[in-house]
């Protein structure tokens, strides 16, 4: 699979991000230091749609070769070391409270900064460059396809690094894979975005594979 010029541009500034002791102590704080850090294999296509068609929406479950196999909360700690425990948090859902989204562009986007029809804004403007890494993050974590637009739920999650809080990602991850898949497999959605996990997971817990 080919690297697009913005994913190149994205990697690079990942290179930038691990020599920034002020971004590495911001996802410390911000309890994403290790999955900054993961290593993102490329998406298999052909083994993905194998994966894909083996889901079972009803018992949310694997059916492989006879075998029924669960992905777990666990299972998404040990692959990617994002917390297990923490307050809740939704990466499909708006968050609750927080400021308007012209207030989050004066306060931390570009002079100029205009946020998009639905409301979501360019994350390159941000001023910040913590904060900047912190919303591509969270963009790669729900596995959004405009990974360079942030909505105003996602700002007001990132703006907690300022006040270290810990989440518990893995479950907010494992509850979005589970609704991509079945969505995916009953035709309601045609990409499905959490192929290097669901690779890594498989390759992990089904050794014939």
């Amino acid at each position: 699979m080919s690297i697009t010029w913005q994913e190149r541009e994205h990697e690079e500034q990942d290179i930038v991000a691990l020599n920034d002791l002020g971004t590495i102590e911001a996802f410390r704080n911000y309890g994403l230091l290790k999955y900054f850090k993961f290593f993102r294999m490329r998406q298999q296509l052909e083994l993905l749609q194998f994966f894909v068609h083996t889901w079972d929406p009803i018992y949310q479950a694997f059916h492989i070769r006879g075998k029924v196999v669960a992905i777990m909360i666990d299972d998404v700690y040990f692959l990617t070391g994002l917390s297990r425990h923490g307050a809740p948090i939704s990466l499909s859902a708006f968050a609750c409270g927080g400021e308007l989204v012209r207030d989050y562009i004066q306060q931390f986007f570009l002079l100029g900064t205009q946020p998009s029809r639905d409301g979501k804004i360019k994350i390159m403007d941000v001023h910040d460059f913590p904060l900047r890494k912190i919303l591509f993050t969270i963009t790669k974590l729900a596995s959004n396809v405009t990974l360079h637009l942030v909505n105003r739920s996602y700002m007001q999650y990132a703006l907690k690094y300022l006040e270290p809080t810990v989440f518990n990602w893995c479950e907010a991850i494992l509850s979005l894979m589970k609704e991509q898949m079945t969505k995916v497999k009953s035709g309601r959605m045609n990409n499905f975005s959490y192929g290097s996990l669901l690779i890594t997971f498989t390759l992990e817990r089904i050794p014939l594979i």
